[in-house]
């Protein structure tokens, strides 16, 4: 029921993703003397950007640097590979799962169907979802990916063309389609007699996108996500953790502490879309220790909230595939503390504490990160 389901939602998504198309024929011919198979082996580059780099005269055409290969793929997790006949869109090889072993990832063919083919178009995703399937007609196909799916920080690879009669070992440019989401937190409160009490208890991102389908176009090495299913609630930290005063010691958000850098930092993968107004938004819940001001005693304060909306912070208000992004969020404890007028544009002090924050890191909270992720 659950194939059902999907097939029909591929059928419906058909028509938002536009690609030119060629008649694919279904049945192959084959003979008794193309009993053959193929032994095939790959080599993994995972770049930011899905571009490589070469050696120059050395004949390399494979080469990334030490930064560009901080990612991994997880060698329990199979990619699924995806081929098609350069010239007729045929599909020769359907999700085909290909395993690592003693390091080496590899998988044999069956080519007895490929007889009549001169050229493959090669494609891969990682990791594996056993519903994928080729759209009818195109060289594309789609992945049904669900919110433990891009957990995994999903790849897709550049296209390939291989000449059937040399398969022997493929290289496979993987890059990333979702977003990664992290952190920074610091204190910005202005009066240096309010500074250094706030401790951060927890931070949650609010509906953020972590499911979808993802279209890849074969030969074009470009894709789109539609349909997606947005996730509620993502809890990013959980603990007691003393935030730092001023841009200076921002410090990144880990799991149940902060951190220095981004490697060790708490970070999750979303579905790239457009921001909402009152939709995406940062929560963020804070104590504050005992101190005086002023001869006056202030007691502990426990779980305060402040929120942090996403909407007007992107430029364009949407995500980019495959960007990494760092939002900067500033604590400002003065504003417990004074005196709030209710108002009929009551719902305008918000925006303004906004643009206060905006004038302690500049024009934007949030930067895009071209470091891979």
């Amino acid at each position: 029921m659950k194939r059902a389901i999907i097939k029909r939602t591929i059928w419906g998504l058909i028509g938002v993703f536009t690609i030119i198309s060629c008649t694919t024929e279904d049945n192959f011919e084959t003979f008794d003397g193309f009993e053959k198979t193929k032994d095939v082996s790959f080599d993994i580059t995972i770049t930011r950007d899905g571009q490589v780099k070469t050696r120059g005269e050395g004949g390399y055409d494979n080469f990334a640097t030490d930064q560009d290969m901080e990612a991994r793929l997880d060698p329990s997790k199979p990619f699924g590979l995806m081929g098609v006949d350069a010239k007729t869109n045929a599909v020769l090889i359907n999700n085909e799962r290909v395993f690592e072993t003693a390091g080496i990832r590899s998988t044999t063919f069956d080519s007895r169907n490929w007889y009549s083919t001169e050229n493959i178009l090669l494609s891969a995703y990682y990791p594996y979802v056993s519903e994928t399937e080729f759209m009818s007609g195109n060289r594309a196909y789609i992945i049904p990916y669900s919110a433990k799916d891009t957990q995994a920080g999903p790849l897709v690879s550049q296209t390939v063309q291989r000449s059937t009669s040399y398969l022997d070992v493929i290289p496979l440019v993987f890059r990333h389609i979702t977003n990664d989401i992290g952190f920074r937190v610091c204190d910005i409160t202005y009066d240096p007699g309010l500074r250094g009490f706030i401790r951060l208890k927890r931070l949650i991102a609010h509906n953020f996108a972590t499911e979808g389908f993802y279209i890849d176009s074969i030969g074009n090495n470009g894709g789109k996500w539609v349909q997606k299913t947005i996730c509620e609630e993502i809890g990013i930290f959980n603990g007691d953790a003393r935030v730092g005063v001023g841009s200076e010691n921002e410090m990144f958000v880990g799991q149940n502490h902060l951190v220095s850098d981004r490697k060790h930092s708490s970070r999750f993968y979303a579905v790239p879309e457009d921001i909402k107004m009152g939709k995406q938004y940062i929560e963020v819940i804070f104590d504050v220790d005992a101190f005086d001001y002023n001869g006056q005693h202030f007691n502990e304060l426990k779980n305060q909230v402040q929120k942090f909306p996403i909407y007007g912070v992107l430029p364009g208000n949407s995500c980019i595939c495959g960007k990494q992004y760092t939002f900067h969020l500033g604590l400002d404890l003065a504003t417990l503390y004074q005196a709030i007028e209710f108002s009929a544009t009551v719902g305008d002090w918000e925006n303004n504490y906004n643009v206060d924050m905006n004038s302690v890191w500049g024009e934007n909270k949030i930067y895009e990160d071209n470091d891979f992720f």
